[in-house]
């Protein structure tokens, strides 16, 4: 939910503030309401609790962070947790805590401008049930593209859960293919002075992370048990980078209350675009986060307590893909007077130094993106990778 409200903020108010059929989408000319937009969800997870405070924002505009808010958490047991701003919008719990059972909570925000903001008293959803199996297979998609997929099951033997949520998080491993242990430096310009060092930092492998947008939604209130079978997480193309060389996705399953899942598939459906410029009668959509003192003004975000799980799946490239990754990687001859532009704006990188035809001295290069793996990602290996 953390990524999916401000996703479609964009466009949300025009629509949830007409009360009649839209007869054309056109941005650039419907109304718009300024409101506060608050994303909060706790989770049974000792951590540092994250929440998020923003404005509702145009097209034409950037994201609008609220600043400088006061925000509380509070329990049914008398138990205080403070949060501070980290960055713009951004506020994190002081300390680590985690939603326990048989306990409420309630949020509590003010404004830098003095207006206050509180939930309804919320419990975390009990759960039992647990991630089985998150696994990868290859396969065609829809529309006939050739990918991996990847998939989850799930079960709760108590039947309990029934309303589940999934996010995730991606990493993928990058090993340049055209990296040499040394290149190109500057020493001076006038006069021309190039060298050939060995490179100072780590460029042949990096790890590049990102995160899901939104979160996936499904139940089982329709089924004889509480299990989820072969739920879709990702789909990868076989020629994304993702998958040239090792692959890792953490599912994070959250199980939702009732509210919470509705809260979320309403979101979700105008997000899509296909509903966003279709004829939709709209309203409101009712959250659990209100004005204190003036009950009549538009809030969006929903105050969430759920349970979690998770799982993590590591595959590499050749245990489903048998041909190599293909890198558009050629390499390039330049004379120094050629090739110090380059350098100094990082476009390129060394491969070797040698003489051309008419003796003059030459340097192999190929671009950045071949020889150097922070152009993709950080030189950093996560602490849960495993080679």
């Amino acid at each position: 939910m953390k990524k999916n409200i401000s996703s479609i903020l964009v466009v949300l108010f025009v629509l949830l503030l007409t009360n009649s059929c839209i007869e054309e989408f056109s941005p650039g000319t419907l109304s718009f309401e300024d409101a506060i937009v608050i994303e909060a969800t706790v989770t049974n997870e000792l951590k540092q609790q994250k929440i998020l405070i923003s404005r509702t924002f145009k097209f034409e505009e950037k994201f609008i962070a609220e600043t400088n808010a006061k925000v509380l958490i509070t329990s049914s047991t008398n138990e205080e947790f403070n949060f501070v701003e980290s960055e713009p919008g951004v506020y994190l719990s002081l300390i680590p805590f985690r939603a326990e059972n048989n306990k409420e909570y309630k949020l509590f925000v003010t404004t830098a401008s003095n207006k206050k903001y509180v939930s309804n008293s919320i419990k975390l959803t009990e759960s039992s049930s647990t991630i089985e199996n998150v696994y990868a297979k290859r396969e065609l998609d829809s529309e006939g593209v050739e990918g991996i997929g990847i998939y989850l099951d799930s079960f709760d033997a108590t039947g309990n859960s029934v309303y589940y949520g999934y996010e995730f998080e991606e990493t993928y491993r990058i090993i340049a293919p055209s990296w040499t242990s040394e290149e190109i430096v500057i020493i001076s310009e006038e006069p021309l002075n190039l060298e050939i060092r060995r490179r100072q930092q780590e460029e042949r492998v990096c790890y590049s992370t990102s995160l899901s947008n939104g979160r996936l939604l499904t139940n089982t209130r329709q089924l004889l048990e509480d299990k989820v079978s072969e739920f879709p997480i990702k789909f990868i193309p076989i020629d994304d980078i993702a998958l040239s060389s090792r692959y890792s996705l953490l599912v994070k399953q959250y199980t939702q209350s009732q509210n919470t899942y509705e809260y979320i598939r309403i979101l979700n459906e105008f997000s899509s675009v296909e509903n966003l410029l279709s004829q939709i009668q709209t309203g409101f959509i009712n959250g659990n986060i209100f004005n204190i003192e003036d009950e009549n003004e538009l809030v969006v975000g929903f105050f969430e307590v759920s349970s979690i799980t998770e799982k993590r799946l590591f595959f590499n490239r050749e245990e489903f893909i048998e041909e190599p990754f293909q890198w558009a990687c050629s390499s390039i001859f330049y004379t120094p007077n050629e090739v110090v532009s380059r350098v100094r704006n990082n476009r390129v990188k060394f491969i070797s130094e040698g003489v051309d035809e008419n003796d003059r001295t030459v340097y192999e290069v190929v671009p950045r993106i071949c020889g150097d793996c922070t152009r993709l990602g950080d030189n950093i290996k996560p602490d849960f990778w495993e080679n």
